[in-house]
């Protein structure tokens, strides 16, 4: 249960949703530990999108910045 409750934290502290926790938890109870592994990376995968949408908006705000700073 401590490998568990770990995980669960870990989980939450990176911003996974709670389904996927959910899911997590079915998965690692279950012993599927490949499948936990893939939920894991999609959870990843899911932050590593936001960076990359919170990246496009800084390079917005950026580009206007310039825009402006040249008028």
């Amino acid at each position: 249960m401590e490998d568990w409750t770990r995980i669960r934290e870990c989980m939450e502290d990176s911003g996974c949703s709670a389904a996927a926790v959910r899911r997590a938890e079915a998965l690692f109870q279950g012993g599927a530990v490949d499948d936990l592994i893939r939920c894991l990376r999609s959870c990843r995968c899911d932050a590593l999108e936001e960076i990359h949408e919170k990246q496009k908006q800084l390079d917005r705000l950026d580009r206007l910045i310039r825009d402006t700073k040249t008028r």
